[in-house]
């Protein structure tokens, strides 16, 4: 900007004064400071940056959303100094025209106006707040919940009330909005979060090994591993020594004519696909019968385990010709105490007696039943097929023994309380083998089924049908993980091909629930449900015990708390969100949804609301809150945002109920911006209107100056009272 000032009489040196040249320099090194935030060159710069920063926070916000760019960019400390650098040359540029003149008035209102918006700005960064309120009718809240401050909470549960203590711990948490753990390092600055997105960074355990959120002095210690903003449950089969065994297969059926085969198991999840009890109690019982079944459709797929090598056998060597009575199978020592094995055909055996050939071994068949289990899920039938025998060794006493036809590792001597000596060791073990019954009529045509070992080995064996109902092996062998097996179809004369193969095989695991990432929509990042996996150690003298486990934010605003188990005690802990008192209540007395016709969208919300402020004497004040008439009490203002279908916290299933949310916000520095904006209006319209010659008059007087002053200097004309006019441009009046 082009200023000419006032020559003054320039001041006697004095080249032996240290300290005035001292003073002088520090002087000048101030004015040059001060010119410079008052130039137009750092107006400029600040305004582009400014201008650049914004125009990518929009598309940041677009991307990321609202949650998002408030951590990396507004909060930030370098917008900060961003903001501090224009509020100053703001300050500086009004400062270096002082005094003012008339025709700056509104260049002087338009500045102030700038510097009471920053003003505000910066107060509203410290004063203000938001959240939700969420209410069903009936319901009273006098909280704020704060979404964008996560905390996790931990109570210990009282050994006799089986309830949450009085003792909490309150651990604050800032995760961010980007997903980070081992593999994928936390981002640092808004570039990092930018190239986080693009690509996961190599895990540095000395970095990235958790964030620990307890102090030493804390009974527990509670570190988080790894952070999804945006994540959903799912269950993970993880190997455990202590667990049982289970086996994930595909399954895939395809159709004459078809293209591409599907999943026979319709799996959506990966989960679908391992054969496996879900269940606490089936899981007890499947660790004595050590069998499972999976149906879909016309198939069934059967997963057995044993430990003992003349069980495999036994499997992989199926009876020719069972008849529909089954074969038992004896494994038993001759006189020479060698290994025998012998077979009976049982039907129309009943009652009938055999020696086992080399021995004194004499067995009576006493008959076949079926024992009602109602074990459906885990053997595949109703019912128990059992062969009953009673054994004797020459003239010695008989014993009841078993042959259990799905159940092959159960003992074929039940222990007798009464008759001891009979338990100690058994004669003889028997297998029962009884063909499955593959019915039209009852929609099941074929029967599958794998074997697992102790070793990780897997053995298959395959059933279709026969000759009216009566089963048939159709293959029998091992199975190697990854290879896909033919069981039905496989040529064009067969009406459907399926096929099969094993994905994973543990000896020993167990289910557990995770999180797994979910991708949402650009810009609606923030709206999905965080979740972390964490672990927690219990201080227990010098034995401590650690243990991992994913948490997840509430899908309400209701927090829903999670038990941990622990040798000496359990604890409940929920990833939560920051609850900030109000000095008032709200009841939501009635909620009406109304939707559009012929669809789920909803069109308007309104509550009816009662308020309640013993301080300022205010007791079930009646107030309508919709979506365009707010609520706005003690400065914190309720809007109708939106609403959610009510779900009990325990079980996550819909009560039919609706929940009526408020978006929450307090902002005491709004009336200190929006006096800003009046200010920067009527400055600019000052400033232009006192331009078209209310306190100016066109600049005549300036330009006559400047004529005389030339006029003068081409005459030889250098008296001080025309070197001392003042020339003043256009451009002191603006940045």
């Amino acid at each position: 900007m082009a200023t000419a000032t006032k020559k003054n009489p320039s001041s006697p040196s004095h080249p032996g004064d240290s300290r005035s040249g001292v003073v002088g320099g520090i002087l000048g090194v101030c004015d040059a400071i001060y010119r410079f935030l008052a130039s137009l060159k750092l107006a400029v710069f600040s305004l582009a940056s400014l201008a650049a920063v914004l125009a990518y926070a929009t598309f940041f916000e677009s991307w990321y959303g609202a949650s998002a760019v408030q951590e990396w960019i507004y909060q930030t400390k370098w917008f900060a100094v961003l903001l501090a650098f224009l509020g100053a040359n703001i300050l500086c540029a009004a400062l270096i025209r002082f005094p003012w003149k008339k025709r700056q008035t509104g260049f002087v209102i338009t500045h102030v106006g700038l510097l009471t918006l920053l003003a505000g700005s910066f107060y509203s960064l410290k004063t203000a707040d938001e959240g939700q309120v969420g209410m069903v009718e009936g319901q009273t809240r006098q909280e704020l919940v704060r979404i964008d401050y996560p905390v996790i909470r931990v109570w210990p549960i009282d050994p006799e009330t089986k309830k949450p203590t009085d003792e909490e711990f309150r651990l604050p948490f800032r995760p961010g909005n980007f997903a980070w753990g081992p593999g994928s390092p936390r981002p640092r600055g808004v570039v990092g979060a930018v190239a986080h997105t693009l690509t996961a960074g190599a895990f540095d355990p000395k970095k990235d090994d958790g964030e620990i959120l307890t102090g030493p002095q804390d009974p527990i210690k509670f570190v988080v591993k790894s952070h999804i903003p945006a994540s959903a449950w799912t269950t993970a089969h993880v190997a455990d020594p202590d667990g049982i065994p289970m086996v994930k297969v595909r399954v895939q059926a395809k159709a004459p004519g078809q293209l591409r085969p599907m999943d026979a198991f319709g799996a959506a999840q990966e989960e679908d696909r391992w054969i496996t009890p879900h269940d606490d109690k089936l899981i007890q019982v499947f660790k004595r019968l050590n069998r499972v079944v999976k149906r879909q459709g016309p198939a069934t797929f059967a997963f057995s385990y044993v430990d003992r090598p003349e069980l495999v056998e036994d499997f992989l060597n199926p009876p020719k010709d069972s008849g529909p009575s089954g074969v038992a199978r004896f494994r038993y020592r001759d006189k020479a105490n060698k290994a025998k094995t012998y077979e009976w055909k049982l039907e129309d055996q009943k009652d009938k007696t055999v020696t086992l050939p080399d021995s004194d071994l004499i067995v009576t068949f006493k008959g076949a039943t079926l024992i009602p289990a109602g074990l459906d899920d885990l053997l595949g039938d109703p019912d128990i097929p059992v062969a009953h025998f009673k054994i004797k060794r020459g003239d010695g006493p008989e014993a009841d023994y078993y042959g259990w036809a799905l159940m092959p590792m159960v003992p074929s001597l039940i222990p007798n309380p009464d008759k001891p000596e009979l338990s100690k060791e058994p004669l003889a073990e028997i297998s029962y083998f009884l063909p499955p019954t593959l019915d039209m009529a009852a929609g099941r045509l074929g029967l599958i089924e794998i074997l697992g070992t102790p070793d990780g080995t897997l053995y298959h064996r395959i059933f279709g049908r026969g000759k009216g109902a009566v089963s048939e092996v159709r293959g029998v062998g091992p199975l190697a993980k990854g290879k896909e097996m033919v069981a039905f179809g496989g040529n064009p004369g067969m009406p459907m091909t399926i096929s099969f193969q094993v994905e994973d095989y543990l000896t020993g695991g167990r289910e557990e629930q995770v999180c797994e990432p979910i991708v949402l929509p650009k810009g609606q990042q923030s709206n999905g449900l965080a979740a972390s996996l964490v672990a927690m150690t219990v201080k227990n003298g010098d034995r401590p015990t650690t243990k991992e486990f994913w948490i997840r934010r509430s899908p309400t605003l209701e927090p829903v708390p999670q038990r941990v188990s622990f040798p000496h005690g359990d604890y409940d802990v929920v990833y939560d969100v920051d609850r900030k008192p109000l000095a008032f209540s709200l009841k939501l007395d009635d909620f009406k949804v109304e939707f559009d016709p012929g669809t789920q969208q909803a069109s308007s919300f309104t509550s009816k609301v009662r308020l309640s402020d013993e301080t300022m004497a205010i007791k079930n004040k009646p107030h309508t809150i919709s979506m365009n008439e707010p609520l706005t009490h003690r400065g914190y203002t309720f809007y109708q945002a939106s609403y959610a279908r009510e779900q009990d916290p325990h079980t996550g299933r819909e009560t039919g109920r609706f929940q009526s949310i408020f978006q929450v916000g307090v902002d005491p520095g709004r009336s200190i911006k929006y006096l800003g904006c009046l200010l920067i209006v009527f400055g600019a319209f000052v400033q232009f209107y006192m331009r078209a010659g209310l306190f100016s008059d066109g600049g005549k007087r300036e330009r006559a100056l400047a004529e005389a002053k030339a006029k003068k200097a081409k005459a030889g004309d250098h008296s001080p009272e025309t070197n001392d006019v003042e020339v003043v441009s256009e451009s002191d009046e603006t940045l």
